[in-house]
């Protein structure tokens, strides 16, 4: 990376930093998210996080796991308690870490502030995040993940929002305290370079129907699970399956990338 680069890296890393550190982004961004619960406790979205979790425990058993975008730690603990070998949490809010410090166990789970921009000398069998790719130059970051941290055999896992659709293009541009300066939802080119770059990678997109109804059945019912949204998960299944087109289109992905073992 040239000097020039490794400025403008730094300057996003710094002001992503201070989104968390001093503007609190996340607290923004959670308030607004809990006034609409159907979209992330609905039955599409319950069952990707499942599909996440269970891929996660599954490859991360025995193993050592860089956890990137770690916040509080709550995923390290999880991975941990799930049976891996050790885990490291990488990120760049100190105030995020300072509760993360607190779940430390020497050897087993660390934690350390990093941005991902900054090289890794260790290596890994799993790396995994949520919602961090779309925060980073993952263009850079993403293939030095693959050649120099994932050892042979592994698992780059990520769970990223797409945001092609209106209403993420809405809420983005009506609430930018919710969003860090830099951070950019995936489009379509973004998808198309993930597959054109990594031969063994599965992308699974959700929450195309469920998104607009969760926002009405958030308003209607108490239930996540009610008939409308179990109807909008079938339908949200069934396009993710046959209609490609409309992967720009839905909320969120889940992303698989293996790596061979030779």
């Amino acid at each position: 990376m040239s000097n020039e680069r490794a400025e403008i890296a730094g300057s996003r890393t710094e002001r992503d930093k201070h989104a968390y550190d001093e503007q609190g982004v996340w607290e923004v961004s959670n308030k607004w998210h809990m006034r609409f619960p159907h979209v992330f406790f609905g039955p599409n979205t319950r069952r990707h996080d499942e599909m996440f979790d269970r891929v996660m425990r599954e490859s991360a058993k025995g193993k050592r796991v860089l956890d990137i975008g770690c916040g509080m730690g709550d995923l390290s603990e999880q991975l941990v308690e799930n049976g891996a070998a050790y885990v490291l949490g990488i990120d760049i809010s100190e105030s995020l870490l300072e509760h993360a410090h607190r779940r430390e166990r020497p050897g087993v789970m660390e934690f350390r502030l990093q941005s991902v921009e900054e090289p890794i000398a260790e290596r890994f069998d799993l790396i995994a995040g949520s919602s961090i790719l779309h925060h980073i130059e993952y263009r850079d970051i993403l293939p030095r993940f693959y050649k120099e941290n994932l050892l042979p055999g592994g698992l780059m896992m990520f769970q990223e929002p797409i945001g092609g659709g209106v209403m993420i293009r809405l809420f983005t541009w009506l609430v930018p305290r919710a969003h860090t300066p830099d951070e950019r939802s995936f489009m379509k080119s973004d998808l198309e370079w993930l597959m054109a770059n990594f031969t063994d990678i599965e992308i699974v997109p959700f929450n195309y129907f469920s998104l607009g109804l969760a926002i009405v059945s958030s308003k209607v019912s108490k239930n996540p699970h009610n008939w409308l949204m179990r109807l909008a998960d079938r339908w949200d299944v069934a396009l993710a399956k046959r209609a490609k087109f409309l992967w720009p289109y839905f909320r969120r992905c889940l992303i698989f990338i293996r790596k061979p073992d030779r």
